[in-house]
């Protein structure tokens, strides 16, 4: 790499915003684009019946990439036209969206418009998308964060020629393509679940008699019994070991809080930690493998298999369930995220405002039982279904990563396209 003295890359020179490639400028978003700041119109001119153009309020109708229309203006004040970047001006500063069509735009937006030639409306989307913190830091007012029409106006970017800001945007919409085809593959596959849960859980695989019973119909043969008699279930009793729990990175038994249980899965953010030494004394807390972990305070209503021993606890929050011989511990956790314990939850909700289920109810639970075999063949089924789930949640964040490095690198320049 050559640089000169003052360690500038050869092609590059050094500006206010950094070093940038040579044939690039600096220019204000108002030298290259004519921005529309945002005015609602009279409350009586708007209506959720689809009468008139669509008219956006703020970034609460925004969308992954284009906003969603919830109401039409029959008389607006301000317009966006289609292609023209909508961008938050008010909380949150710096969010975008592309407009769809001709739109009436309130005091909560600014329309950013692409000047032929000049500036390209995609680049101008992904450059706005990646400079959104920087925006951040412009915001003014104690009640909500805002920016202006002339801070928006003078705010400096990197400019490319035009043909090279085609191709920037050209690749960054590409990997967004395959963001989107990924997510959307991710929801379907969610929605599969749900269904194949309510059909697994309650009806069998290919059974064709069935029985009435107090959690609706199942397969004869199945049982509906309570939670506590095909399983053990442990809650902490009020402030019981609480004075032990310590937020701290020393340490080496993890105790789980509800924030800490996923479907599934653990998710050890925000983690307390306790010491090997201490956790000795804390036989009711602990966790073995084969135990189900259920919050049983605000998170209500997911459940993950715990598949090591001896490295968590609960917390007072948390129930423990150990699963009898009779019953699969997966099938369980399947059980227990179902629409028909969703149900007992709100029946057995000792609380208003915050979720609470209290461990005698939790005992009362109503769990429908197949027999162990079916109960292994439903878990395995769904565990498939788990694995496409992460597989492609995997995916889509790898995609998000790249789309993020290649953001950082052609935006400002330290990687060119063939122009």
């Amino acid at each position: 790499m050559v640089t000169d003295v003052n360690g500038v890359r050869e092609g590059y020179k050094m500006t206010e915003l950094g070093e940038i490639p040579e044939e690039w400028e600096v220019k204000t978003l108002g030298d290259i684009t004519e921005i529309t700041m945002g005015q609602s119109p009279a409350s009586n001119t708007y209506n959720d019946l689809g009468k008139g153009i669509p008219f956006y309020q703020g970034k609460a109708e925004f969308g992954r990439k284009f906003p969603q229309v919830k109401k039409w203006c029959t008389q607006p004040t301000k317009i966006a036209q289609e292609n023209d970047v909508l961008f938050s001006v008010r909380a949150p500063v710096g969010e975008v969206n592309m407009c769809q069509e001709e739109s009436c735009i309130g005091r909560g937006l600014g329309s950013i418009r692409a000047i032929n030639g000049k500036s390209f409306n995609w680049y101008l989307y992904f450059l706005l998308q990646y400079s959104k913190t920087k925006f951040s830091s412009l915001g003014q007012g104690s009640t909500f964060t805002a920016i202006n029409g002339k801070e928006l106006r003078e705010f400096r970017i990197p400019t490319p020629p035009y043909k090279e800001q085609q191709n920037i945007a050209e690749i960054l919409s590409t990997v967004d393509e395959t963001i989107e085809k990924t997510n959307q593959l991710l929801e379907k596959t969610k929605e599969l679940k749900k269904g194949l849960m309510q059909q697994l859980l309650t009806k069998g695989i290919g059974h064709t008699t069935f029985k009435q019973t107090e959690l609706g119909e199942i397969p004869e043969g199945w049982e509906v019994k309570e939670l506590e008699s095909i399983s053990k279930i442990t809650r902490l009793a009020g402030a019981e070991y609480s004075d032990l729990w310590k937020t701290s990175d020393e340490g080496e038994i993890v105790a789980l809080r509800g924030y800490n249980i996923g479907e599934n899965s653990l998710k050890l953010e925000k983690i307390e930690r306790i010491t090997s030494e201490l956790s000795q004394k804390l036989i009711r807390s602990k966790l073995f493998k084969g135990d189900i972990v259920f919050p049983c305070v605000g998170t209500i209503g997911k459940a993950t298999l715990i598949v090591d021993d001896n490295k968590y606890h609960i917390n007072q929050n948390i129930a423990k369930i150990s699963p009898s011989n009779s019953i699969d511990p997966l099938y369980l956790v399947y059980c227990l995220m179902s629409p028909y314990i969703k149900m007992q939850i709100l029946k057995y909700n000792t609380s208003s405002s915050q979720p609470n289920i209290l461990v005698g109810n939790l005992r009362k639970f109503r769990i429908i039982v197949p027999t162990l075999t079916e109960q292994q063949k439903i878990a395995d089924i769904l565990s498939s279904v788990d694995d496409s789930i992460v597989s492609f949640e995997n995916e889509k964040k790898r995609y998000q990563k790249m789309k993020k490095g290649l953001m950082q690198q052609l935006l400002t320049g330290k990687k060119r396209v063939n122009i």
